[in-house]
């Protein structure tokens, strides 16, 4: 259910509407809680805490202050922000009063989700430099929110897993920080194994490779890309393997030397151990 208002106030107008996501949604998706627009008519400050929820904005137009987690942002015209409503916070417009849209949403896997952000370097206010996938994600989520569509709550699950997918795809910010030797290597490094993947590739020639100790490189990658070295690589691999068995008519010894996993006994087990089924009844079963 929902419930839309327009609340006409001495210091903003604000048009939202309340969200009650079915038992169902709040058990198994990422469901709505509240989605509106919001334009200041007078400097104002807005303090929350302790809520159960996570809210994300953009500036349209105008700027203002987030304070968070003890540390002051300005925010201003085209910037996000991505909080946990758990934590105090408060945000006020400047004198070049702001208009904001928001989403306050929630799920039992957003908490998690919120703490990788957190520590791949997300930031509470980062600049997308463009707001039009931010601006379409929320009107999607706002018209099915108002519809009668008997599938909404699956709907929303979907335009706010896109919401996810676009914070998460800022939350390695290399501008928030002085890297290190190490961060800086990381994408050329990933760059190294989609191109060398048919090579003997160790950490330790990686190593030697980048200038930078295997352990601070191992740990540097994962953060980065949420795997190891060595499974990346062995995933790549079988991609390849399963290009090959599917478009080529080159025997599963020669593909599996040609991928980087030779002998045949262990391409054979190393591909069933992660596909579930033999290299040959892989190609049986797309051919």
């Amino acid at each position: 259910m929902e419930k839309g208002q327009l609340f006409q106030g001495e210091f903003v107008l604000s048009n939202r509407t309340v969200y009650t996501p079915s038992e169902f949604a709040r058990s198994n998706l990422f469901y709505l809680q509240e989605i509106g627009t919001l334009k200041a008519k007078k400097p104002h400050t807005s303090k929350r805490q302790n809520l159960d929820s996570f809210l994300f904005f953009y500036v349209k137009e105008g700027s203002g202050f987030l304070e968070y987690k003890g540390k002051e942002y300005t925010v201003k015209t085209g910037d996000c922000v991505f909080i946990n409503c758990k934590e105090p916070y408060s945000h006020r417009t400047s004198e070049d009063l702001w208009a904001l849209e928001w989403i306050h949403f929630n799920s039992e896997s957003l908490l998690p989700i919120y703490l990788k952000y957190v520590e791949r370097g997300g930031q509470p206010v980062f600049s997308p430099g463009n707001l039009s996938q931010a601006e379409k994600i929320w009107n999607d989520i706002s018209l099915v929110a108002k519809s009668n569509d008997y599938i909404k709550d699956i709907r929303i699950n979907e335009f706010l897993s896109s919401l996810v997918t676009f914070l998460m795809s800022f939350s390695w910010n290399p501008e928030a920080e002085q890297l290190s030797n190490s961060a800086k290597a990381i994408p050329a490094l990933k760059d190294y194994l989609d191109t060398h993947y048919k090579e003997k590739i160790t950490l330790d020639n990686l190593a030697e490779i980048f200038l930078i100790n295997k352990y601070t490189l191992s740990r540097g990658f994962k953060e980065q890309f949420g795997t190891s070295i060595i499974n990346y690589l062995l995933i790549t691999r079988i991609t390849h393997a399963k290009q090959m068995l599917r478009f080529t008519d080159d025997s599963i010894e020669v593909i599996g030397n040609n991928c980087g996993i030779a002998p045949l006994y262990y391409f054979s087990r190393i591909f069933k151990q992660i596909e579930g089924i033999s290299p040959l009844e892989y190609r049986q079963q797309w051919k």
